[in-house]
């Protein structure tokens, strides 16, 4: 067997609607649920872009598609990964090292800022991300816990997991950003 060298050039958006589409045939709506669902809490790609992909991985032989007639709605197309996407997903998984993480982050803009602003205001924001935090870990615990034992969970277990440590991560720098904003005497 030849030694496969060459990384696939496909967008992170084009990848991740790819691997739903291994779960089954998909209209564009059934990708965006399907995300929601799985990917979501890590890549949440919106409608539009869904919508723009689906004809390029169909140019490019990853995909097929073929129109289903619905009653009392319009015509749907729905989309099939073929055995060159599966490779050409297989290929970038193996061989397309991942770019670091992006570093932009508008809460942490505005708290490096703050010193412009009233701190209590910063500190609301800061609350609230660590809520959103919270909630993810609870989205997250239910997800495992309906999921426990399900064949080919293993992967995706371990993306929750990486979830929990994030979401531990922003709540404990949150309790240490009310803790220091108070001990300044700024709450």
């Amino acid at each position: 067997m030849p030694v496969r060298t060459i990384a696939v050039k496909m967008t992170t958006t084009e990848v991740a609607v790819l691997g739903l589409l291994t779960r089954g045939p998909m209209s564009g709506y059934d990708v965006k649920k399907q995300a929601e669902m799985s990917v979501g809490y890590f890549w949440d790609p919106a409608k539009s872009q869904i919508y723009a992909v689906l004809p390029r991985l169909v140019e490019a032989g990853y995909a097929t598609s073929r129109k289903v007639a619905q009653e009392l709605r319009p015509d749907k197309q729905v989309y099939r990964i073929t055995r060159r996407g599966r490779e050409a997903l297989k290929d970038w998984i193996e061989l397309t090292p991942p770019p670091p993480d992006p570093a932009r982050n508008p809460l942490l803009l505005k708290v490096f800022f703050g010193d412009f602003a009233d701190p209590q205001a910063v500190l609301e924001q800061v609350r609230a991300r660590c809520v959103a935090a919270e909630e993810l870990k609870a989205e997250l615990s239910r997800i495992d816990e309906s999921s426990t034992g399900r064949d080919g969970d293993f992967y995706p277990s371990l993306t929750r997991s990486y979830g929990h440590h994030w979401a531990d991560a922003v709540i404990n720098w949150a309790k240490e950003f009310e803790r220091r904003v108070a001990e300044r005497g700024e709450t």
